[in-house]
């Protein structure tokens, strides 16, 4: 588990695609929305990502929060999904979450 969240740590940092050991993921956004909301975005390389979308969104929110010096942080929105793509269907999660404390 732990080598998971240093991955999502290391996405969020790096941007680059990283493998994990239940497939590939591939990095998102973290966008400023003002008013210490933040739009996340995690986005899976296939449909092998099915059951990760919800877990990996959690992480990358706990993360973000961490870096930005909050001690939690609240959901706004959340949808997940698959999206059809040329090379065939990924999973993703996207939400807003708001910046606590």
């Amino acid at each position: 588990m732990l080598s998971v969240l240093g991955g999502c740590a290391q996405l969020w940092q790096s941007g680059k695609t990283v493998s994990d050991n239940n497939g590939i993921l591939l990095d998102g956004d973290a966008q400023y929305l003002g008013q210490r909301r933040y739009k996340l975005m995690v986005r899976g390389s296939s449909i092998a990502f099915d059951g990760q979308a919800e877990q990996f969104f959690r992480q990358r929110a706990d993360t973000l929060a961490k870096t930005r010096g909050c001690r939690s942080w609240k959901l706004h929105e959340y949808r997940a999904g698959t999206e059809n793509t040329l090379f065939g269907a990924r999973r993703y999660a996207e939400g807003v979450i708001e910046c606590l404390g």
